[in-house]
């Protein structure tokens, strides 16, 4: 059963909540891009690989993949 400070503290339900997003996927990414600044906290914070590799937020990023190689370089 999920209670509704449970959704309202969850920053993609947030977004939908809020309609600043209309899908979960657009959500998702724009949480994503917001949460840079938390990832790299989470890099240097001395977690262990295991612990990095289970934080919610990396597990996210890792379900996304990484950003499209660009063609070419100008």
């Amino acid at each position: 059963m999920v209670l509704t400070s449970d959704l309202e503290s969850d920053p993609v339900c947030r977004l939908l909540l809020s309609g600043e997003a209309q899908t979960v996927a657009e959500a998702e990414k724009m949480y994503l891009e917001l949460a840079l600044p938390e990832a790299i906290a989470l890099l240097a914070s001395g977690l262990s690989d295991e612990e990095l590799g289970n934080h919610p937020l990396m597990v996210m990023y890792r379900t996304h993949g990484s950003r499209g190689w660009e063609d070419s370089i100008r």
